[in-house]
């Protein structure tokens, strides 16, 4: 599969030699999401989507956290996408929920439970859930269907890996124009969801965060930054892959604090056990 020649291009007329084979080992495919309000009815079940209602076996009940029904997202159908990663499974149905009511940020331990991303290996047995009354009540989020195309995209100028280039001041404006222009080239103004690739970060990085507070660390302050575990679990930081970004979808009452993003992040070796029970999430807005 052969990266984009464009993107190749903003990277080889950057300025930026000294760096330029990181660079290019640290681009990322990802499948772009681009959602399209439609009808439940117009989307076959097990088919990927955002928003409406789940497909799930009729054996799994809809997920709850003590007792509080967890919002559906998004289902991504492994044989829609083109980009695989290979340790995800070659076909099945990932299934994601969230706390959209109370929307956790990810940065307490205790955010723990409160998102939940189910694996289905065998699509004949699904069902589509009916909304719970809770959920109801609250007006729920209307339905996407989703069309995916291929992108590649570059770690954020606030990233570890770029972090770890240690990049000097003029090396830092260069990548950050050159961060901008692939930003422009992948349309990346309006809403973005993506499954797999880098981020398009808000407020910074979130890898670190997600270690540090998987392995109980609060993040809310300083303090987690200040804990001499930080030292002992940091470099399990770079890690952390970005397994699905969803955008603010307005039109179907998809709102993520202030315009923001939630970003589901599995650890690599749970990738590799094919382990999504440990999917860390977190939200971030302007």
């Amino acid at each position: 599969m052969q990266k984009d020649k464009k993107v190749i291009e903003i990277i080889e007329s950057s300025g930026l030699t000294r760096i330029n084979k990181d660079l290019m080992n640290n681009l990322s495919y990802s499948n772009r999401m681009t959602a399209i309000i439609t009808e439940e009815e117009n989307i076959p079940l097990g088919s990927s989507k955002i928003g409406g209602k789940p497909d799930l076996p009729s054996y799994i009940h809809w997920p709850n956290e003590n007792g509080k029904i967890l919002s559906f997202i998004a289902q991504v159908n492994l044989e829609e996408v083109e980009l695989r990663l290979y340790e995800l499974p070659s076909a099945g149905l990932l299934s994601f929920f969230y706390d959209s009511l109370e929307q956790p940020w990810g940065f307490d331990p205790n955010d723990r439970g409160r998102w939940k991303v189910i694996y289905n290996e065998n699509l004949d047995r699904l069902e589509r859930k009916e909304l719970p009354e809770e959920l109801i009540q609250e007006g729920g989020f209307g339905t996407c269907k989703v069309d995916f195309s291929l992108q590649t995209t570059l770690p954020s100028w606030e990233s570890i890996s770029i972090d770890q280039l240690n990049l000097v001041e003029h090396e830092s404006d260069l990548y950050f124009e050159l961060s901008e222009k692939v930003f422009e080239h992948n349309d990346s103004n309006g809403t973005i969801h993506r499954f797999l690739g880098h981020p398009d970060q808000i407020q910074g990085e979130m890898q670190l965060e997600c270690q540090l507070a998987s392995n109980g660390l609060y993040c809310g302050d300083s303090t987690c930054y200040e804990d001499p575990k930080r030292k002992l679990l940091e470099s399990g930081a770079e890690s952390w892959k970005l397994l699905l970004q969803i955008d603010s979808e307005e039109d179907i009452g998809m709102m993520w604090g202030d315009v923001g993003r939630i970003f589901f992040w599995i650890h690599e070796d749970d990738l590799r056990e094919k382990n999504f029970n440990n999917v860390w999430l977190v939200l971030q807005c302007s």
